[in-house]
């Protein structure tokens, strides 16, 4: 397949200095590509950071993005695109998502959200879940209180909020997107109008890291189980209920 080579420069260009000045792990650089069928364009610039399922790689700070709904993606992708996320190069990996937003198509982009969604939910497990020294049944409260309005009962989402779901992302991530929408890394650029509504939360109602990580450790336990078929998996967030039972795990 031919690739932009005039794209990738841009790319390395526009990210060498913040990835390779920052303390975390070097990110791997993905030329963008021609193709305009999302599978293609998904293993082409995607996989190498998020994975050939979309399940992420902690050691890169990449996110699971299978399943997510084609209208979340397309919002933040554009984010991505227009400065709204991505924007501080001390954030090294927004920082590249967002040059690689601005190297593909608009209609690029759409394509390989729609191909991410259709993606099997990958369902987070051992480090990616366990939030060790977190009370749950604390995290729950909170959850029932602030947070299920938006985010559904079962964590699942609600795009006429524009909530996302909170399923099958790791525990590690939702804790780091939750301390940069409280600082004001996320959501805080005009016109970022859910970011917005983030950072409110985070900053009037999770008074401390303790309280975030709790809160966080709970929606781990609404995620379905990983070995589950996924006819059951859907069946199991359905039933799920921030009234059952929470477990003891993470505490």
């Amino acid at each position: 397949m031919k690739i932009h080579r005039r794209h990738l420069t841009l790319v390395l260009l526009s990210i060498s200095g913040a990835v390779l000045h920052a303390a975390d792990p070097v990110v791997p650089v993905v030329a963008p590509t021609q193709a305009t069928a999302g599978p293609m364009i998904f293993q082409t610039v995607c996989a190498q950071c998020h994975g050939a399922a979309g399940e992420g790689k902690e050691e890169l700070k990449t996110p699971s993005i299978a399943s997510l709904p084609t209208w979340y993606l397309n919002t933040q992708l554009t984010n991505f695109r227009e400065g709204r996320r991505g924007h501080d190069a001390a954030d090294p990996y927004a920082f590249m998502m967002a040059a690689m937003a601005k190297a593909l198509q608009p209609e690029q982009l759409k394509a390989v959200a729609a191909h991410v969604e259709t993606l099997p939910l990958v369902v987070p497990t051992g480090k990616a879940r366990d939030m060790a020294g977190t009370n749950v049944q604390e995290g729950m409260r909170l959850f029932q209180e602030r947070c299920m309005e938006c985010h559904r009962y079962n964590a699942s989402g609600e795009m006429a909020f524009g909530s996302p779901p909170l399923l099958g992302r790791q525990g590690w991530y939702l804790a780091e997107q939750l301390r940069k929408f409280k600082t004001g890394k996320r959501g805080a650029v005009k016109n970022d109008v859910n970011g917005a509504k983030m950072v409110q939360i985070t900053n009037f109602f999770i008074e401390d890291d303790q309280m975030l990580r709790d809160v966080v450790a709970y929606i781990m336990t609404l995620n379905p189980e990983a070995n589950a078929s996924p006819e059951e998996q859907q069946k199991q967030i359905i039933e799920g209920s921030p009234f059952k039972s929470a477990s003891a795990a993470g505490q």
